[in-house]
């Protein structure tokens, strides 16, 4: 075998890494079916064994026609944020496309450039860790493809050479240098050339950390929640099903139950909105904010400004799993807070929203506890809000296209609440505003309006209000459209009340008791003041709609998610966004590493060893099986290395290459055991000596090993160059007798 043997098969490779990279970065999964079998098929077409050929004007055609689809796809959407998918989409055709045409290895570098375009562009695309995986595998291959090639290089342009010097002489051509050694040297030089690359880039990355800014702070966040409702997009929004945490909710006495509705957990409070920027917002200037302090110890509660709290509460306990954020999601009214690290929270008393400003984020290892009144009593929410909560006042909703629509709708189906109020009490008040608003509730759920996730059909046009085109023309959307709508229609009227956005908890595991949270869980709902201290929920989008949504999104895939949705979290948030702050920490923890004399190690061992029992949850015994564990994975590495290193000595005593296949190699091992038992009788054969000859010399020093040990050599023989096949029976009775002679051997030695 020569190191250009599986040339061409590496390009392939090459080409199809890259082609599997784009379409992961850009979610084009129908492109990478239909590229990739292409790839695949070059290889029996082109560089099988009748070697078809593209014609070269054929290739140039369709070269010319991807380009000219390329150009006229961006003409039709002229987005400069799409440029480098078009660029990556034509290089990862025109790469397969140069597959099918004679190529030299001139053109074969133009296959791997284009190649390393594509993934370049999907690297704009994606930070995802499986895209991320298959950019590093990428990388890795690259370096080998390039060595192939430019040996490839060489090879062609010493046999032009040869050409031209023997027009008149019968001189042989060229060949490729073959053997065991070629083979084995080439590797090592991958392998030294990757450990260097690898060892640059490590160096390059740790010097030089990514600068995150303020747009670019974002990037670690895709889990569909925000903390602002933007309406300004009109595609079609994706849904993941990675789990972000967990809820357990308990009731007073501390059992896990499920709630009889959607549990919806606040994150964020948006009560303005802005016309021009087409958005919701929450309210500038925040004067009352109040902040609280964790001990580290989950079960001791730190009151969020209650005056005193009892008993009747629910627990509401959220375990984080594959979110960084700052936000605390929590259902409403929370009395008081518990994390298991140290911890300072700030809350608003005027929304009761929560957030951890002074860390910034809450990582997948935390796990943070509140009770919650579901029903909270007016002098409860006074003892938290104090002064926070302003005076009521009516709002600021300047879209009147929506005021006209509240009015029509209100004239259809309660006409009495459009009448004015004279000399009502306070309680009247807000009884009609809840009316109001659960009419509104009503007509949204109603079957003239449609949920969906596809926007491409709402176009935004300049002076008309979103709101307004959804209420009276297009009556479809998803969840972020009907708060809007609902918020919308009571502002316009002078109702108080507030877009939220956070997750909607409804898929419930009893086994674990808890609900599972994942990113196409993140929603919008309103509240409206319903009293001097009372706000209550209303959603318009139906619990039906939310529990058919969660049934199209269940697959078998997702029971084994978790094992993606934890490396891809780690991948985010140790490589994707290791910034100064990251760079700054890790210094620090090799700068205490040294210092300790290397018993850092061993306690950083013991803190992820505590962090994992405890994110899995597996209590005290946990440790137990965290240690059986780490000795599975260290017995079956030691299995791995001893039986390579046992197929290597097989193939070196056996003078095998890579074309003899792994079920012959098993057949001889027994000749393995048989050089040991030599060995163990004071007779080591020799490297180049034939075993028959080294069973001569036995013969004199041990006769008793030689007689016995001949049939087994006689048995190597008929294996190696008889092409003799041994089954299951006659390779366990070649080792039974391997074991009588190593007895007779040491028996002979005592």
């Amino acid at each position: 075998m020569t190191p250009l043997s599986r040339y061409r098969r590496h390009l392939r490779i090459e080409v199809l890494l890259a082609v599997t990279a784009y379409a992961v970065a850009l979610q084009t999964f129908e492109l990478m079916f239909v590229l990739g079998a292409a790839a695949l098929a070059s290889g029996y077409v082109s560089d099988g064994p009748r070697g078809r050929y593209l014609p070269i004007w054929v290739t140039t055609v369709l070269a010319a026609m991807l380009f000219g689809w390329s150009v006229f796809s961006f003409l039709a959407n002229p987005d400069p944020a799409s440029v480098m998918a078009l660029v990556g989409r034509l290089g990862c055709s025109l790469a397969v496309l140069r597959l099918f045409g004679r190529r030299s290895a001139r053109e074969d570098r133009q296959v791997i450039l284009l190649a390393v375009v594509a993934v370049v562009g999907a690297c704009l695309y994606s930070f995802q860790f499986l895209f991320g995986l298959l950019v590093v595998v990428f990388s890795l291959h690259t370096v080998q493809v390039i060595m192939l090639n430019r040996l490839q290089s060489g090879l062609d342009d010493a046999r032009a050479d040869r050409r031209g010097l023997t027009a008149d002489l019968p001189v042989p051509p060229v060949e490729a240098a073959s053997g065991r050694s070629p083979i084995g040297e080439f590797r090592g030089l991958v392998v030294g050339c990757t450990f260097v690359a690898c060892v640059l880039a490590t160096g390059v990355f740790l010097i030089f950390p990514r600068q995150i800014d303020a747009d670019g702070a974002s990037l670690g966040s895709r889990t569909g929640f925000t903390p602002e409702v933007d309406l300004t997009r009109n595609d079609q929004l994706e849904q993941s099903n990675r789990e972000v945490f967990t809820v357990e909710w308990a009731d007073p006495q501390g059992v896990p139950i499920q709630w009889p509705q959607p549990l919806r957990l606040r994150g964020a409070v948006l009560d303005r909105w802005n016309a021009a920027d087409r958005r919701w917002m929450a309210r500038a200037g925040r004067r009352y904010l109040r902040t609280v302090t964790t001990s580290g110890d989950p079960d001791e509660f730190v009151s969020l400004g209650a005056a005193e709290i009892g008993r009747g509460l629910y627990t509401q306990t959220v375990t984080m799993r594959s979110l960084a954020t700052s936000r605390v999601f929590a259902r409403w009214a929370p009395l008081a807070i518990a994390c298991d690290q140290p911890r300072t929270f700030t809350i608003d008393p005027a929304d009761l929203e929560l957030e951890d400003t002074i860390t910034g984020e809450l990582d997948r290892f935390t796990t943070y506890r509140l009770l919650v009144d579901p029903n909270p009593s007016p002098e409860a929410i006074e003892s938290i809000a104090g002064d926070a909560i302003p005076p009521v006042r009516p709002p600021i909703f300047n879209v009147p296209e929506v005021r006209e629509e509240a009015e029509r709708i209100l004239s259809e189906r309660a006409p009495e609440l459009l009448e004015p109020l004279i000399d009502a009490d306070e309680a009247v008040r807000w009884r009609r505003n809840r009316q109001i608003a659960e009419t509104f509730t009503r007509y949204l759920r109603g079957d003239d309006f449609r949920y969906t996730l596809d926007l491409r059909r709402f176009v935004q046009r300049r002076g008309v209000d979103p709101i307004h085109a959804f209420l009276t023309e297009y009556r479809f959307g998803h969840c972020e459209y009907f708060a809007s709508g609902l918020a919308g229609l009571c502002q316009s009227l002078g109702i108080e009340c507030r877009v939220v956005t956070g997750f909607v908890a409804v898929e419930y595991d009893d086994a674990l008791g808890r609900y599972i949270v994942r990113e196409s869980n993140a929603h919008a709902w309103v509240e409206v003041r319903t009293g001097r201290w009372s706000w209550r929920e209303f959603d318009p989008t139906s619990s039906e709609v939310l529990d058919e949504l969660q049934a199209g999104r269940r697959s078998w895939a997702d029971d084994w998610r978790w094992l993606y949705d934890r490396a891809d979290f780690l991948w985010t948030s140790r490589f994707v966004t290791f910034d100064g702050k990251s760079q700054a920490t890790l210094a620090d923890r090799f700068g205490a590493l040294v210092g300790s004399g290397g018993w850092g190690v061993l306690e950083d061992a013991r803190s992820i060893a505590r962090k994992v029992n405890k994110y899995f949850q597996l209590g005290p015994a946990g440790y137990i099986w965290l240690g059986i564990v780490a000795l599975a994975v260290s017995l079956g590495v030691v299995a791995i290395v001893a039986e390579l290193r046992r197929r290597r000595r097989i193939r070196q005593v056996l003078h095998a290459g890579r074309d003899v296949p792994l079920g012959r190699l098993r057949e001889a091992a027994f000749y393995l055991d048989l050089l040991d038992v030599f060995e163990v009788a004071g007779c080591a054969k020799p490297g180049s000596t034939p075993p028959l000859k080294h069973l001569d010399e036995v013969l004199r020093v041990r006769p008793d090993v030689a007689e016995a040990a001949r049939p087994l050599v006689e048995l190597f023989y008929e294996v190696r160059f008889g092409d003799r096949r041994l089954d299951a029976s006659a390779r366990r009775s070649a080792a039974e007798s391997v074991v009588q002679l190593r007895a007779i051997a040491e028996g002979g030695l005592s």
